[in-house]
């Protein structure tokens, strides 16, 4: 397995580079290196995406209000957390880290571009640059694109539509998708640098049309994409795409969303543990307010009956805490854990993709037309892999008595008369989507907060009851700012920096609370 610190290294010797003066200087050493290595900064910008799925997932446009955890009692200074009332310094590290990431994809694109030895680099780049701006597009709606990451030659770059960067970036996908195609056989330079697939063709030719999938079904009518057909050799992902570089109980080497809700490498809990708790809404899909569902529960918390729950905004003292190892996962302390369900450990892979959401997206697909096939089977199918995610312990195998496929239709059995689990009572199209993102919410729980935030704006489910006082009914704060009759907010504001240092360029007139993501409903 390869350690860490190679990419670490990476990202030190790529910012070295772009920080370097380009003259010649009699006193360089020629046997210093003066350039980054494609096959060393590629790797960097996978693990660096990885970090970026973390960062959504925690930020106010992420599972705080997407209503998986709410602030705790006895902590205060929560703000537009709860309040909603969002300022451009909130989600900074979103745009930041986001964009730092897109410089070295596009330093391996240019650097990879028509050099037949670096074909699978230069397409891997391709991916990840659909990949991160399609984050920035779903928080942010219009960012630049074209003129964006072109260091001191454009410092203040325009602003592109977000409709043109969806379809620009679903084109990036395509032309992966070709490319690896045409592989039979990954280079053993390529192989070495993939923390993802370890260079298997096949295996990102995949994850480039699911990518795709999902562009081309949240885009819709509202974006003219070159190519909305999809290649039935190619397929889509069957299992969770994970990045694991040599994640370790180390300082500066856990896998960040383990650092960042469990512990620190040592054995402190952190913050985001401590200080959030499981909300009333969420725990409603697991304890039989809304659905039953005993297995899943089992596996996310450590006891659901007695998991500490509270509702976005309520500060009271008795509201509940999350204290990491009492709440978020099975386990008393950071060495006895239970290596299984969202928290695996330390040295756990970092997920960019769930099969879970491959199914689900085929299943909406399947539904409006736009790919041939079973809702049915895939709807089935997508419980079945949130359920086999659960059940991989932190080395990324299965558990061993453990049974996904039986545990899935036990679920199923356990809810006979809920069509958004009992698929066969789902009659209508929209049912069936109801039914589709639902469960797709719940399997990106505490994972992905922010496209289950995405979905949510996009299609309105799972549903909600607008301004009802029962904890379980909305995930809305109660003590929202927020003028919509669902009490939520649209998006966040665009990031202090650029007021700064690009004001010319941000588009005017953006509120928080009813200026909507072009996909939005």
């Amino acid at each position: 397995m390869k350690n860490i610190s190679i990419y670490i290294f990476g990202v030190i010797l790529l910012s070295s580079v772009y920080s370097c003066k380009k003259d010649l200087d009699i006193n360089t050493n020629p046997n210093t290196a003066t350039e980054a290595s494609v096959k060393t900064v590629l790797p960097t910008a996978l693990v660096s995406t990885a970090a970026n799925v973390v960062t959504y997932n925690n930020s106010v446009s992420g599972g705080q209000v997407a209503g998986y955890y709410a602030n705790g009692g006895g902590v205060s200074g929560w703000g537009s957390i709860i309040s909603y009332n969002y300022q451009s310094s909130d989600g900074q590290a979103l745009w930041t880290n986001t964009y730092n990431t897109l410089t070295d994809v596009k330093y391996v694109l240019d650097k990879s571009n028509g050099d037949a030895t670096l074909k699978e680099f230069n397409a891997a780049a391709k991916v990840l640059k659909a990949y991160n701006f399609q984050l920035l597009v779903d928080v942010y709606n219009d960012v630049p694109y074209t003129e964006a990451n072109q260091g001191t030659t454009i410092l203040q770059p325009k602003y592109d539509k977000a409709t043109d960067i969806y379809k620009s970036i679903t084109d990036l996908c395509d032309q992966a998708i070709t490319v690896f195609k045409g592989v039979t056989a990954a280079t053993p330079a390529f192989v070495a640098a993939d923390p993802l697939y370890k260079g298997d063709p096949k295996k990102w030719a995949a994850f480039a049309q699911t990518l795709k999938l999902k562009l081309v079904t949240r885009g819709g009518t509202k974006v003219a994409f070159t190519n909305k057909t999809f290649d039935t050799g190619v397929g889509f992902i069957t299992d969770d795409a994970i990045v694991q570089p040599g994640y370790a109980k180390l300082d500066g080497k856990q896998n960040p969303m383990w650092n960042s809700w469990a512990y620190g490498f040592d054995g402190a809990v952190v913050s985001s543990g401590s200080q959030y708790a499981v909300t009333n809404w969420i725990a409603s899909f697991y304890n039989g307010t809304k659905i039953t569902d005993t297995r899943r529960s089992a596996v996310v918390y450590k006891t659901i009956a007695a998991t500490t729950l509270n509702q976005l905004g309520y500060q009271g003292a008795d509201a509940g805490r999350g204290q990491s190892p009492n709440s978020w996962f099975i386990g008393t302390n950071a060495t006895t854990y239970s290596k299984i369900g969202i928290f695996k450990g330390p040295d756990m892979g970092q997920p960019i993709m769930l099969a879970a959401e491959s199914y689900f997206l085929q299943a909406e697909a399947n539904v409006s037309g736009l790919v041939p096939g079973a809702d049915a089977t895939n709807f089935r199918n997508g419980i079945v892999a949130s359920f086999a995610y659960l059940y991989k312990d932190n080395t990324g195998a299965n558990t061993a008595g453990k049974n996904a496929s039986a545990d899935a239709d036990a679920y199923i059995a356990a809810n006979p008369l809920n069509a958004v689990v009992n698929y066969s009572l789902a009659t209508t199209n929209e049912s069936k989507i109801e039914a589709i993102i639902t469960q797709k919410y719940i399997a990106f729980n505490q994972l992905f907060g922010h496209e289950a935030w995405n979905e949510f704006r996009r299609t309105g489910y799972p549903s909600i009851v607008e301004g009802s006082l029962d904890k379980t009914a909305t995930f809305a704060s109660n003590v929202s700012e927020a003028t919509a009759a669902n009490k939520l907010p649209t998006r966040i504001l665009y990031p202090l920096t650029e007021f700064q240092f690009n004001t010319g360029n941000i588009p005017s007139g953006i509120n928080k609370y009813t200026s909507k993501i072009f996909w939005a409903k």
